[in-house]
């Protein structure tokens, strides 16, 4: 069996279904890529389990063939080439599943094992519920919500971004108890009945860095137990997570005293500078009038830090401490150059938010205070 492609266009399609390849598996099943091989077609597909990716590349044949190739091998061959014709003959042992694959190029001859399988079957779902979704849109809602998921693999649903489809719009959630994301978008889309679903971190991290196409679909099944992203010729099938999501509204205050206003870009640079002195990472913030003022300390150290900024604020003064980390990350995660600081008490959630927004609350941030000696 023989077929030729490009160097890049495997290249591309190999790249993208790796990324299904557990780093570490027990199982060899899963350290394969395979490949189907049909009349100017050819199908690459690997799966973790969980999770499977698969493309799909034009080269030049008229044969047909199932192998497999282990994943590290044809990576690593695919990455140390430059771009020029190649060519695949594919030989089989006598009485065996096992073969060759001879691979030629304009400077080389190379080889390496395959494996001969039947050809893949796929098991397909009922997706009844599709959504066409913007790329970019999709990607900013991974990108403003990926970084507050759990790792903490006791609490299973938290390890992903909640997903709430109703009418034309998607809400997506992350938190890991300490802070909380929601985030709001508008879809072309009209879902009758609201859905929720909860899809697993790894699976949208590999979907920001696959995605090429300006648009993207998204499917789940009738069990709500899968989801599929397809976008252009590369397809992601991924199990969701099935355990039920915290009820996120309940931990939202819906009433607060205190409004700040701030410059974003001016706040995080001094956060993550001040932040440093401090021995655990935490950071007191006091705020006086229009004055904000943050500050920390390493008494075993001797070291210390405080710096000065000008706000507009409204309320009472009030002194509070955070995680120096969580208020990098949720600055670093809004866009405008001003944001809304909304503030009850230094034991009540603290609310962050741009501070003109299109719509109410299309995003907001979330963050627990840590109790400080004042």
């Amino acid at each position: 069996m023989k077929l030729t492609s490009s160097i890049r266009q495997l290249q591309d399609a190999v790249s993208k279904v790796v990324q299904a390849i557990p780093a570490k598996s027990i199982d060899s099943r899963y350290e394969n890529i395979h490949l189907s091989v049909e009349s100017g077609s050819l199908t690459l597909f690997a799966t973790d389990g969980e999770l499977s990716i698969t493309a799909k590349s034009e080269v030049e044949t008229t044969d047909t063939v199932n192998i497999g190739i282990k994943a590290k091998t044809l990576q690593d061959f695919l990455r140390s080439m430059y771009d020029t014709s190649v060519t695949f003959v594919i030989e089989r042992q006598e009485i065996s599943d096992h073969g060759t694959v001879y691979i030629t190029t304009d400077k080389g001859k190379y080889k390496i094992p395959c494996l001969f399988e039947s050809k893949h079957e796929k098991h397909e779902k009922n997706y009844d519920i599709s959504l066409e979704l913007e790329t970019l849109e999709l990607q900013d809602l991974i990108q403003k919500t990926i970084f507050a998921c759990s790792v903490d693999g006791m609490r299973p649903a938290m390890m992903g971004v909640l997903f709430e489809l109703e009418g034309n719009t998607i809400t997506a959630v992350s938190t890991d108890g300490h802070r909380l994301v929601r985030c709001r978008k508008n879809s072309s889309s009209d879902v009758s009945e609201k859905q929720k679903i909860v899809v697993p971190a790894r699976v949208l991290a590999i979907l920001q860095k696959m995605v090429q196409h300006e648009s993207i679909t998204m499917s789940i099944d009738s069990e709500r137990r899968f989801v599929r992203f397809v976008n252009g010729n590369i397809v992601l099938d991924a199990a969701l997570i099935v355990e039920p999501y915290p009820n996120y509204d309940a931990v939202i205050p819906v009433e607060h005293d205190k409004h700040l206003i701030v410059d974003r870009s001016t706040l995080y640079d001094s956060v993550r500078r001040v932040g440093r002195f401090s021995s655990i990472g935490d950071v007191k913030i006091v705020i006086e009038g229009e004055l904000l003022k943050i500050m920390a300390e390493n008494t075993n150290e001797g070291e210390a830090a405080q710096e000065e900024l000008t706000c507009v604020y409204t309320g009472e003064d009030i002194t509070i401490g955070f995680n120096s980390r969580f208020i990098e990350a949720a600055l670093a995660h809004l866009d405008d150059v001003e944001i809304s600081i909304e503030l009850k008490s230094p034991t009540t959630a603290v609310i962050f938010k741009p501070h003109k927004q299109i719509e109410d609350n299309k995003l907001i941030i979330l963050v627990m205070p840590v109790r400080i000696n004042t």
